[in-house]
């Protein structure tokens, strides 16, 4: 078992009144090494909340987030942005690359920030550049690329520190639809090879190329369905009765 979340709860206070809004109730699951988990639920229903604690972005009020043995909620505020540089991978829906910077030097960035020195830089990047196709965008800044072709870039990106966990946040909401197709099935090849992935969307189509979906409701983990041997179709209906009952409240 790679991660154990354990009896999360998330509360939110605002400074000058005492309205209480609670975004996260006893949530608990764990991961195994090489899951692919979609976190599925509606506006509010917890899933940025339980996002950014995963990626030690927030702190929980009360509960605990094992991480390969350790609680990541306890490391100190001093460590936190060496922990997330050397064991998570972060994939947003708005790519966040610099123009100023080519394509390499956006890929290089966190092991910049990690104090890696430029041979080992260049032999990680090799790999993972012909594994997501922008072999021959390297020399290229972000402004342009296509929108499927700067996605890559930032899996790339959060990939060439091998991470622990990739997170990844709306990552096809900015895509058309055949851009989408391309990156999941790139998330599908990538999680074959052993990456961990844990992706917030609200699409059904994307949930059903992960292994496990589960669906948030007001804070609380409301249910779960695996693939297991479904086609994506057969997976993205079932997925799509199931967040019909979560709306309906079944």
């Amino acid at each position: 078992m790679l991660l154990e979340i354990k009896h999360l709860e998330k509360v939110y206070r605002t400074r000058f009144s005492k309205e209480v809004t609670q975004a996260l109730q006893d949530v608990d699951f764990k991961v195994d090494k090489g899951e692919f988990i979609a976190i599925m639920g509606e506006s509010g229903s917890g899933k940025t909340s339980l996002l950014n604690i995963l990626a030690t972005l927030d702190k929980p009020s009360n509960g605990s987030v094992i991480l390969d043995g350790k609680d990541i909620t306890k490391i100190k505020e001093s460590e936190l942005a060496s922990f997330r540089l050397r064991n998570l991978g972060f994939v947003f829906q708005d790519f966040n690359l610099l123009d100023t910077l080519t394509v390499r030097d956006n890929i290089f960035l966190p092991l910049v920030l990690d104090r890696k020195n430029y041979k080992e830089m260049e032999s990680r990047l090799i790999g993972v550049a012909e594994k997501l196709r922008i072999d021959n965008l390297l020399n290229k800044r972000p402004f342009e690329l296509s929108g499927g072709q700067k996605q890559r870039v930032a899996i790339a990106r959060s990939l060439i520190t091998n991470p622990q966990i990739l997170l990844a946040d709306e990552p096809t909401a900015a895509l058309d639809y055949r851009n989408s197709e391309d990156l999941l099935n790139l998330f599908e090849d990538i999680n074959l090879d052993g990456q961990t992935i844990l992706m917030v969307t609200h699409s059904a189509n994307a949930a059903s190329h992960a292994k496990r979906v589960l669906f948030i409701k007001d804070g609380r983990i409301f249910h779960q369905i695996y693939r297991g041997n479904k086609s994506n179709s057969e997976f993205s209906k079932e997925i799509s009765l199931s967040m019909s009952a979560l709306l309906g409240g079944e």
